[in-house]
């Protein structure tokens, strides 16, 4: 299993663990371990204080208002960590806004292209969610949508 021998601590008790289902549970064709005990859910960090002069963190939700200034907002995001997911929301005000990469990794889309950066649109903000693939390539799920546009091919 993967990740498995990176665990630091374990937790006991009750109100949080694992699952492990079968086939037969899943109607899968792999038994699967689900982390199970939240009722709502697993709790992400979300930032809402976001500047295009500190860089995105590779997880959680970010909210991007851009800036008031007569220009665009470019922010940086961090590597990928693969399979962990990052939601950035752009804000209606202050666009366009763009989000480029740190070190030249890349956005995949769901039309198997590798975009170098993600627009929000200047007409309305926008929400992209992504998922590391692998240290230098981005998973963009969001593909498809008006608010979203492609700046740069590679």
């Amino acid at each position: 299993m993967p990740y498995t021998d990176k665990i630091l601590t374990s937790l006991y008790g009750r109100r949080l663990g694992l699952q492990k289902m079968t086939t037969a549970q899943s109607g899968g064709r792999l038994e699967a371990e689900f982390l199970v005990g939240p009722d709502a859910g697993v709790r992400p960090l979300v930032t809402t204080a976001e500047a295009t002069g500190t860089n995105l963190a590779p997880y959680g939700v970010s909210f991007c208002a851009g800036t008031s200034a007569a220009s665009s907002s470019v922010y940086v995001l961090d590597p990928p960590i693969p399979g962990v997911r990052k939601t950035i929301v752009f804000s209606s005000a202050n666009t366009p806004q763009y989000v480029k990469t740190k070190n030249g990794e890349t956005f995949r889309t769901t039309a198997d292209s590798t975009i170098a950066t993600v627009i929000s649109s200047t007409l309305t903000g926008c929400v992209v969610d992504l998922v590391g693939l692998t240290t230098a390539i981005w998973g963009l799920m969001t593909n498809g949508t008006t608010a979203i546009s492609r700046a740069a091919t590679t």
